[in-house]
């Protein structure tokens, strides 16, 4: 390990701070779908919505706790509502499903299953042209 200038460079890419012992994850290249729709409502409201599939890049052999992901299913709404010709406000909401993953850590590390993971996002915006 060397110094530089408050940073440091480790020689070793492999070095795990002594947090455990240090295992390839074998990542692989995954595909993302994703469709999304808008319509202009009225002069003043636009409606969206959309809907994605996120793969997973992480293989069933290497999943562990440290970053349990798995396949998602993504459903979003959301509206734009001019309020003026210089500002618009916008409200949408997403909604993250993730599939039940489940996770045999092998010798010494503990089994489990991830089941009903999902995450909700909300968003409130405001455009102003100048």
């Amino acid at each position: 390990m060397k110094e530089l200038i408050g940073l440091h460079k480790f020689d070793d890419p492999t070095v795990n701070f002594g947090f455990g012992t240090v295992s390839p994850k074998n990542w692989k290249d995954v595909n993302t779908y994703r469709l999304g729709v808008t319509h202009q409502y009225s002069d003043k409201l636009k409606l969206m919505a959309a809907f994605a599939i996120d793969e997973n890049p992480i293989p069933d052999s290497t999943v562990s706790f440290e970053l349990p992901d798995s396949d998602a299913k993504l459903y979003s709404v959301g509206l734009e509502y001019k309020m003026s010709d210089s500002m618009k406000i916008g409200l949408a909401y997403l909604y993250d499903q993730k599939e039940s993953r489940t996770v045999m850590g092998g010798a010494g590390h503990p089994n489990g299953t991830f089941e009903d993971a999902s995450a909700h996002l909300v968003t409130v915006s405001m455009k102003y042209k100048f």
